[in-house]
């Protein structure tokens, strides 16, 4: 079976594609970053409760049910962006994964309810109730990252979609090597920010110990995803391998400025200064998430090229779209006003 007769026929985009891919960059960046505080600072709140050192997981504990709600909402937006771009390979890997992209609703229900039970009826529950609550929470987080990283690599491989006929339905993506070490890069570059997360959270309680142990975290957990994403790296198709090392100048331009960013990132973590190296991660993962697009177009390069893709020129939805941006902005910013505004009363 040829695998191109399985891709379906690009949609024409109303703008040009250029937009839907800059505004998927952005908003990953966002959701990602969210998403690295929630995963990472919650592993490391049960990690030192396993030890025997509860402080860092009630303190990390009160924060989780609102991290899950901005991360699930942030992660809204680049979904929609992907799918405007790429949805005719998008909505294909969500369909061959079949129940297990479907059960990711309802693990994120669970953790979300997890982490508010734990919140809220912590003094009510034992130590061992608590701990185990906790770590399911996690375990679905878990779950649904793994999904993830099965329905963005199997998007990138339509040489395997003929593999639902064969296995007789919903199948993942456990064969293909650029999983696991994509999948690692990810979960412990959100410990190291996580531990960021934590020493932020530390400075802003004035606990040193937060701000201590919330950089050995840091800066231990980012050396380790060095060696992650070389990983990562070398496990890619050789011809892609090849275009991070020179042949493509973009893409290599970006891995590059990315390990440089990371540089400046861990500098700031080994002298301990939590607020600067969150605007280096904040920058790091932001170059991350354009190299991790160049993989995207590296992969899609056999099957599909954006600059095909037929364009309309109403450009009616798209001022429609930044009026409502614009506002939604402002509704956020004056929320947040009054929220501080009420701390202030309260204090």
């Amino acid at each position: 079976m040829n695998p191109a007769s399985l891709i379906p026929l690009a949609e024409p985009v109303p703008i040009h594609w250029a937009w839907f891919d800059v505004l998927l960059i952005v908003t990953l960046t966002a959701h990602l970053i969210f998403m690295n505080a929630l995963v990472g600072s919650a592993v490391i709140g049960l990690t030192r409760t396993l030890r025997g050192r509860g402080t860092v997981i009630r303190e990390v504990g009160k924060k989780l049910p609102p991290l899950l709600a901005l991360t699930i909402n942030m992660g809204v937006a680049p979904l929609l962006f992907l799918q405007v771009n790429y949805g005719h390979f998008d909505y294909v890997s969500s369909v061959l994964m079949g129940g297990w992209w479907l059960a990711v609703i309802a693990a994120l229900m669970f953790s979300y309810y997890g982490f508010y039970i734990y919140k809220f009826r912590y003094d009510r529950m034992g130590d061992s109730m608590r701990t185990a609550l906790f770590a399911t929470s996690i375990l679905g987080l878990l779950y649904v990252g793994w999904m993830f990283s099965n329905n963005m690599t199997i998007m990138l491989r339509p040489e395997i979609w003929s593999r639902y006929f064969t296995a007789g339905g919903a199948f993942l993506n456990w064969s293909d090597p650029v999983i696991y070490p994509r999948f690692l890069h990810f979960m412990v570059g959100a410990v190291a920010v996580g531990g960021l997360f934590v020493a932020l959270l530390g400075g802003f309680r004035a606990n040193q110990d937060m701000i201590d142990t919330g950089m050995i975290w840091f800066t231990r957990g980012t050396l380790v995803n060095l060696a992650v994403g070389i990983w990562f790296l070398i496990s890619l198709p050789q011809d892609i391998l090849l275009a991070f090392m020179g042949r493509n100048i973009p893409a290599t331009a970006t891995l590059v400025a990315s390990l440089v960013a990371a540089a400046f990132m861990l500098a700031a973590g080994f002298r301990k200064e939590p607020k600067k190296a969150a605007i280096w991660a904040v920058i790091t993962v932001f170059i991350m998430v354009c190299t991790r697009h160049w993989l995207r177009t590296l992969f899609l390069a056999p099957w599909y090229s954006m600059e095909s893709t037929p364009i309309t020129g109403r450009y009616g939805s798209f001022f429609l779209f930044l009026g409502f941006l614009v506002v939604g902005l402002a509704a956020v910013a004056y929320m947040i006003s009054l929220y501080f505004k009420s701390r202030q009363g309260r204090a």
